[in-house]
């Protein structure tokens, strides 16, 4: 059996190798402080090396999201098109808890590469047989793609998360706020993938209710 040859460049580094040390360099010290420079000197090269071969910082972090979408796995397209958007985004959640640093990413680029594109193919077919006619679908897949990731940065960023004390004294200084301190007591009680599932059930129900064959005939 033949094995297969990684792309070689200058100095015989292997550019899978270069990419997983980029996103090791960014786990590590954040994307605010990440350069070319930084990965050299973390792998003992020199950046002309890096940008022999990506060109440039940003030509890196698009390989990186591209790695990063190499993670996620299409689902099986006979799935109930409700199960394949549920389980591609419960994908991305776990991708961000275990790459909080580099997920962002995912937000910077249309595109990153050839599995973002298989992955925007899968979640555009989903949309397709939700009923979502060819000419919403650009704007459907979108804003429901971009749901799902800033859900997943909210998580990962904070957002998400009990009241700390600070949070609770500030409300409590604040008498409009009636119903917000009768929530209070419940917000311990919610985690963050309630958050998340509750996010997805009603993105579903969302698309459910605007392109059911049901919905259409109550449009017209």
């Amino acid at each position: 059996m033949v094995k297969k040859k990684h792309p070689r460049g200058q100095r015989g580094l292997v550019e899978a190798d270069l990419v997983a040390a980029a996103l090791a360099e960014i786990e590590r010290g954040g994307l605010e402080t990440f350069s070319l420079r930084s990965l050299a000197r973390a792998i003992n090269c020199d950046a002309a090396t890096l940008i022999y071969h990506f060109g440039s910082k940003e030509g890196l972090e698009r390989a990186v999201t591209e790695r990063l979408h190499s993670a996620i796995t299409p689902p099986v397209r006979t799935r109930k098109w409700q199960d394949r958007i549920t389980n591609m985004a419960r994908q991305y959640r776990d991708l961000a808890k275990r790459y909080p640093s580099a997920f962002p990413l995912l937000l910077r680029f249309w595109t990153s590469g050839p599995r973002d594109l298989i992955i925007a193919e899968h979640w555009n077919r989903a949309l397709a047989d939700a009923g979502v006619p060819d000419r919403d679908i650009p704007a459907v897949s979108c804003a429901t793609y971009a749901a799902v990731l800033g859900q997943c940065m909210g998580e990962i960023g904070g957002l998400i998360g009990l009241p700390n004390e600070a949070g609770v004294a500030e409300i409590a200084q604040h008498e409009e706020l009636v119903l917000t301190k009768r929530l209070l007591p419940i917000f311990p009680k919610v985690d963050a993938k309630q958050v998340f599932d509750s996010a997805l059930i009603l993105q579903i129900a969302g698309l459910e209710a605007a392109y059911s064959p049901g919905a259409k005939s109550r449009k017209a």
